[in-house]
């Protein structure tokens, strides 16, 4: 997964390159390695911040924020979303499984600055629909969607 070898990291690689970045916020849910929020950023995030409830997964984020040279553009920390991300972001990420992405739907906007995306992967296809019905049960609209081999990535803004 955090090599961006596996489908739902490069299908959200692929969904970055999309997106405008330049000098926008980045909320990377489930950062793992850091893979996304470092991208984010030499992509042209202004700033990108992981967290990650795994102490390991966030050690080894920040060694890739050095190793990458970004420093001070990129970090992240362990814990929950609610214990640690401040202030509004114009883009979240959040490559974790179906399960965990249907309950940061219910408050997620709480962190979106207004004309936010949210980009979503690891979910497997079999578990796209009710992904799908938790997004317009909270107010998301699908602006795109990327398959790639039974795993698919969505990228949503809040109606």
């Amino acid at each position: 997964f955090g090599s961006g070898q596996h489908e739902t990291t490069s299908l959200c690689l692929e969904a970055l390159e999309d997106i405008p970045l330049e000098n926008v916020s980045v909320l990377d849910m489930g950062c793992g390695s850091g893979i996304l929020g470092i991208a984010s950023v030499l992509l042209g995030a202004g700033e990108a911040y992981g967290v990650d409830i795994d102490e390991t997964a966030v050690r080894i984020a920040n060694e890739n924020a050095e190793l990458n040279n970004v420093v001070g553009k990129f970090s992240a920390e362990c814990g929950d979303l609610t214990e640690h991300a401040k202030g509004k972001f114009n883009l979240v990420l959040a490559n974790i499984v179906a399960d965990v992405i249907i309950s940061l739907t219910e408050n997620i906007k709480t962190y979106m600055a207004e004309d936010a995306t949210f980009v979503m992967s690891g979910i497997i296809d079999t578990r796209e629909q009710d992904v799908l019905a938790a997004l317009d049960k909270n107010g998301f609209d699908i602006i795109e969607r990327k398959p790639d081999n039974g795993w698919v990535c969505l990228v949503a803004k809040s109606r």
